[in-house]
Parts: C-alpha cells; structure tokens; sequence
C-alpha cells in the first residue's frame, strides 16, 4: 500500500520519494514511545516531524500510513497517545510557519 511517497511494506513504512533521502520506520521501531514535558508521543511520527526535507503533505501522508500499518501488523494502537502525537507535531508545523515569516 503507498500513502504519497511513503511505500507500506511487511518490514515496515519507508520512504520512496527523493532518492537522496532516506527515512525507514521498521514494525519494531513503529509503536515505541517517547516522553516529553510530562506528556507520552509515538516517537517516529515526532522524528520524521524534525526532518528538514519533509514536507507538511509527506508528515500528514506518513500519519496515514502509520495508522494503517499498525493495524495490517496488529500492533498496539493507543488513540490518546497519537492524538497527542498528532497535537505536537501541529505545534511544530505552527512554530515552523511563524519562523518563516519572521
């Protein structure tokens, strides 16, 4: 299954647009966790977020896929963590947009 440039396969998602770059999110690596101000994130949604070369479509695009493999591999799927996920990487979309117009 594709989500934009984002390619699901068994071992995991993996990045297929520019060739120059590489971001590779195993079925090992997907569910693990990350905890920060008090709050618990899934931690490869917040590392793609703070990829430079990522797009806001390629990050939403990866939300999907993300979403979707969990489920096709049956792994643990917490909604409050991605929603917080989700909120902080809104966050940085926003601190992202008001650097640029300063």
């Amino acid at each position: 299954m594709k989500f934009g440039n984002w390619q699901v396969t068994d071992a995991g998602i993996e990045w297929q647009g520019d060739p120059l770059q590489k971001l590779v999110i195993t079925i090992n690596e997907l569910t693990n966790k990350v905890y920060l101000d008090q709050k618990t994130y899934y931690e490869s949604i917040l590392l793609a977020t703070n990829e430079e070369w990522l797009t806001q479509n390629d990050l939403y695009d990866l939300n999907y896929a993300f979403v979707y493999t969990i489920g096709k591999t049956g792994g643990q799927f917490d909604y409050e963590i991605f929603d917080e996920t989700l909120a902080r990487q809104y966050d940085l979309f926003e601190q992202e947009d008001e650097e640029d117009f300063e």
